[in-house]
């Protein structure tokens, strides 16, 4: 079990992208031995999700993260799930990094994959980046259209209090969207 604060795994993902920033064409590869400070952040910050959100108001809920098969994912992200939600099919509370590691984009969201019809925040009208911007290279992975109640938290997170108070908004959101 860890014992490092969440804000100390957001902060590392933060500085991981901030040197290792989103370029088209120019993925990385999960193989690669410098992916390993990634991973362990990843791994801590899902296991601290856990610890913190491992159950709300009495019902169990799941965290996942972004991994990648070959290649890094260019938005790195963890989902809270309520049951029987997934991350390509659901309504769940998402934290996705920003591709250049500004900090990043928090609150309940509809699954970009099959999307559940919720009245999201359009975020990005127009070309160009966001001051934390969360989409990826493909149509699958633009993420910043589809939070029902967005916030950003930027880099560094020194207090993750409001960090956490924002999640437990979004968990609720997400199970009352879940029961209409």
């Amino acid at each position: 079990m860890n014992d490092y604060p969440i804000s100390d795994y957001f902060n590392a993902i933060c500085e991981f992208r901030q040197f290792h920033p989103v370029i088209k064409g120019q993925p990385l590869q999960t193989n690669d031995p410098g992916m390993l400070t990634i991973r362990d952040a990843l791994n801590g910050f899902k296991e601290s999700l856990q610890n913190k959100y491992e159950e709300f108001h009495g019902t169990n809920l799941s965290v996942e993260i972004a991994r990648g098969i070959t290649n890094l994912p260019h938005v790195l992200y963890a989902c809270i799930l309520p049951p029987g939600q997934l991350v390509p099919n659901g309504i769940y509370t998402a934290i996705c990094f920003d591709v250049l590691g500004r900090g990043a984009l928090v609150g309940c969201v509809e699954s970009k994959v099959t999307a559940k019809g919720l009245v999201t925040v359009q975020r990005k009208k127009k070309p160009g980046l966001l001051p934390i911007d969360v989409d990826g290279a493909s149509e699958r992975t633009k993420y910043n259209n589809v939070f029902v109640n967005p916030k950003e938290f930027y880099y560094p997170l020194e207090n993750s209090g409001t960090l956490k108070e924002h999640i437990a908004e979004s968990l609720k959101l997400a199970f009352a969207l879940l029961t209409l």
